[in-house]
């Protein structure tokens, strides 16, 4: 967690008179607004919130980690991978998204012929990446995906160890039973966030039954497994999260739109009572929206993001540019005596662009608008990311029925929310 900003915290029912308490502070577990002790007598006069940024596959493949060798120690550096994409992580006060490598360690992986790491098809990226990520302003990663396997059982553990050691939060992927029975609820400026991750996809790998724990999948759409990822959304909101994140890896690769099980398993953990549902696994951008249930004749929202696309990797497989866009959601939970909602929404195209030295992250929009901030870009990269604007602003918010902004400056799409994204019925 970077920063707990607690932006709005009111003394209400006291004179005009006086004042109200405003205050900010970094890295501590909850926050009691100084003098107000006479003023305030209950939580319920308290408002709070927290802001969350997400984004979708973050892959190593061969051309990252060539451009990020240093011949002279055999040392790896991907600091300029993100330096442009940075102090948008680090604004906000949590980031996620998903791991799709392992961390199994040089020479430890299936396949080590590039340095001693690998990429597709069996994934395993230096440990610098791991460094690197949290240094970008990253909190938490879904490591449950079709690769999690891609170093057997022992690589997936070392990817555990590996987070763990730069400190940064991991669902999805479990040493052992007890990790696995465990609960992900992490406290953001006094909004507790539960977090689950999960995959549709082992890539054919299975586990022995002694060893099922160790990801959370529902392979085949496995409708029991699927009912155990269910309750255990119930079983958080039981534990006192106050919104439960769920970072899934589904769908079809390259495929524009989501297909019918994306719907159907996005409809499951909406009415187990997830509120924000992030896809992952088709590469490309697919649409988000606002999904309502009515629950006991109220309704509640699920803000739904089917995939949030490539945030970095090199794939060359498809001739296509779509590949190399993705999107950052940022929303901002909102915790009231009214309950729990979504009052703010936007969404960042994101462009990864290649050099000779380097493959980085850049926002779409303030690209696309202000070309100077970017010399380095080639003229493909200029030539892919005035094509791709268009279809990229499409997807983002043909499926959102509110009004939006772009923020050419910032490279935001700003959603206008006439009501707040209430996620409490």
């Amino acid at each position: 967690m970077k920063r707990v900003n607690s932006k709005s915290i009111y003394c209400i029912n006291i004179l005009l008179s006086l004042f109200s308490c405003i205050r900010k502070e970094s890295d501590i577990p909850s926050y009691k607004p100084e003098n107000c002790d006479t003023i305030i007598k209950t939580e319920d006069s308290i408002i709070n919130y927290a802001t969350i940024v997400a984004v979708g596959d973050i892959m190593v493949h061969r051309w990252q980690m060539q451009r990020a060798l240093n011949v002279t120690d055999s040392t790896f550096d991907f600091s300029h991978s993100f330096q442009y994409i940075k102090p948008i992580l680090n604004d906000a006060d949590f980031a996620v998204g998903n791991l799709e490598t392992t961390f199994a360690g040089k020479n430890q992986g299936r396949n080590n012929n590039i340095y001693g790491y690998s990429c597709f098809p069996y994934f395993n990226a230096p440990e610098a990446m791991a460094d690197e990520l949290k240094n970008a302003g990253f909190d938490l990663f879904s490591t449950a995906n079709n690769h999690s396997l891609d170093s057997k059982l022992s690589g997936l553990r070392n990817t555990l160890d590996i987070l763990d050691s730069v400190g940064l939060h991991h669902v999805g992927t479990y040493r052992n039973e007890e990790e696995s029975d465990s609960l992900c609820i992490i406290p953001i400026n006094d909004i507790k966030v539960g977090f689950i991750g999960c995959t549709q996809s082992l890539n054919g790998n299975r586990l022995k039954k002694s060893d099922d724990f160790s990801v959370d999948e529902f392979v085949k759409q496995d409708s029991a497994k699927i009912a155990a990822l269910s309750e255990k959304i119930r079983k958080m909101k039981r534990k006192g999260a106050d919104a439960v994140i769920v970072i899934v890896h589904f769908g079809t690769e390259y495929q524009l739109t989501p297909n019918r099980r994306q719907k159907q398993i996005a409809k499951a953990f909406a009415e187990a009572g997830a509120d924000v549902i992030l896809g992952s696994h088709p590469h490309i951008l697919q649409n988000i929206e606002k999904y309502t249930i009515n629950k006991e004749g109220k309704e509640k929202n699920v803000l739904v993001a089917y995939s949030l696309g490539n945030f970095i990797s090199s794939q060359v497989q498809r001739d296509s540019l779509l590949k190399d866009v993705g999107a950052i959601l940022k929303f901002r939970l909102k915790k009231s005596p009214d309950g729990i909602s979504i009052d703010q929404l936007s969404a960042m195209p994101t462009y990864t662009y290649w050099t000779r030295q380097e493959i980085g992250v850049v926002p779409l929009i303030k690209a696309y608008h202000n070309r100077k901030a970017y010399p380095f870009l080639t003229q493909r990269g200029k030539r892919d990311i005035k094509n791709s604007k268009h279809q990229t602003l499409e997807i983002l918010t043909v499926s959102i029925d509110e009004k939006y902004e772009i923020d050419t400056i910032s490279g935001f799409i700003n959603f206008v929310l006439e009501h707040p994204l209430q996620l409490t019925p």
